[in-house]
């Protein structure tokens, strides 16, 4: 005798079960039991990701105050009390920026590098302006810290602005350089990132002081200048890396040639002979 279809449990071709609820079928198959680790293995990864943001950005802004906050206190201990020189002032500088990337690990230090990373695609633009704010965050906190700790007198400006009676037109340029080697520097991997950043004015170190002090004298050359120096550092350095490419374009070469692998090489004289008196 036959069961009713609503009472009885069917097997399907693909293993699933059928289950009758109320006149209605409901297939349970097997790869939703499969779809829940992907889901988990998602939720994971995004908060993963979300973490390693975060860290991002708290290494952005101990790094923008180390360096804001060292460097105030160096350049007021030379103009308050003549006790460090300019080169003492550049070399603490280069020291807390090797102490930052040894203790904290990479950090851009500066908004106009963040900008010219998103520019060139190592970084996503969605990212810049939290990175931007948090560098910012940093330098402000750090200029308080410094009034607090050091009290400078009015006349005393630890920020960047050109000298009283000059032109802009020098400032301007040696920013513009300046950042220029200091991105080439940096993608590079050389070792005077912190010569570099000793002179220069960075943009966290420009904005700062001039927010807490209230002191915008030439802020522009300091907020124009590196950004257009370190593009044009970066774009300097795309094509040194892809001069290969260009010359043989212009000389009808082939730049992907690959060269002969160390395996392949034919022996010299010496091991030949080694060879023979071997057999």
């Amino acid at each position: 005798m036959a069961t009713p279809a609503g009472n009885n449990a069917e097997k399907d071709l693909a293993g699933g079960e059928r289950v009758a609820v109320n006149g209605q079928d409901d297939l349970e198959w097997p790869c939703r039991d499969q779809d829940a680790p992907v889901a988990a293995d998602r939720v994971m990864s995004r908060g993963l990701a979300v973490g390693h943001f975060v860290r991002e950005l708290m290494v952005e802004g101990v790094a923008s105050f180390l360096l804001v906050f060292w460097s105030a206190v160096a350049a007021l201990m030379q103009e308050m009390h003549g006790t460090l020189t300019f080169p003492m002032v550049c070399l603490v500088v280069a020291l807390t920026v090797g102490f930052v990337l040894c203790w904290l690990g990479p950090a851009h230090f500066n908004p106009a590098v963040t900008a010219t990373f998103a520019a060139f695609g190592y970084l996503s633009w969605a990212k810049l302006p939290f990175y931007v704010a948090a560098q910012l965050a940093g330098s402000v906190v750090a200029c308080l810290s410094v009034n607090a700790v050091m009290r400078p007198r009015e006349e005393h400006f630890y920020g960047t602005a050109p000298m009283a009676g000059h032109s802009t037109r020098l400032p301007l340029l040696m920013e513009l350089l300046a950042s220029a080697v200091l991105m080439i520097n940096q993608i590079a991997g050389g070792l005077a990132i912190g010569a570099a950043v000793g002179t220069l004015g960075l943009i966290i170190g420009t904005l700062g002081p001039a927010i807490v002090l209230g002191r915008y004298t030439s802020v522009w050359i300091y907020l124009v200048a590196p950004v257009a120096g370190m593009l044009l550092g970066a774009l300097c350095n795309r094509v040194v890396r892809s001069s290969d490419a260009i010359l043989a374009f212009i000389c009808g070469g082939n730049a992907g040639a690959a060269p002969p692998k160390a395996g392949n090489r034919a022996p010299t004289p010496r091991a030949a002979g080694a060879v023979a008196s071997q057999q």
